[in-house]
């Protein structure tokens, strides 16, 4: 092969490794957050090896007005809560929620 097919093959490749290099997740907000956020759904794209604290920063960084109350919220990956000491490595493809605090009376 010449040189041109040659670095046709590494750009190909390097985008296959960029593509596995990332994952995404996709994201429902609730209440205050969603209020917040302006939108009650969103994807989120995060290097892989990703933890559900890197989410948090990662949607702060998107919508500045969560930082008001994403640090305070619930979050459940693929519809299962996550204590609030853990935090978990993410998955491709993974749905997570954010629940704020439910205030009343």
């Amino acid at each position: 092969p010449g040189p041109g097919q040659l670095l046709c093959f590494r750009r190909e490749e390097m985008a296959a490794a960029s593509e596995a290099a990332t994952l995404r997740v996709r994201v429902l907000l609730f209440a205050s957050a969603k209020e917040l956020a302006g939108t009650g759904e969103c994807e989120v794209e995060l290097p892989e090896g990703s933890r559900s604290s890197d989410l948090r920063r990662a949607l702060e960084t998107r919508f500045l007005l969560l930082r008001e109350c994403i640090h305070d919220t619930a979050i459940a990956v693929n519809q299962q809560y996550v204590a609030w000491d853990d935090d978990p490595l993410l998955s491709d493809r993974d749905e997570v929620a954010v629940i704020p605090p439910i205030s009343g009376g």
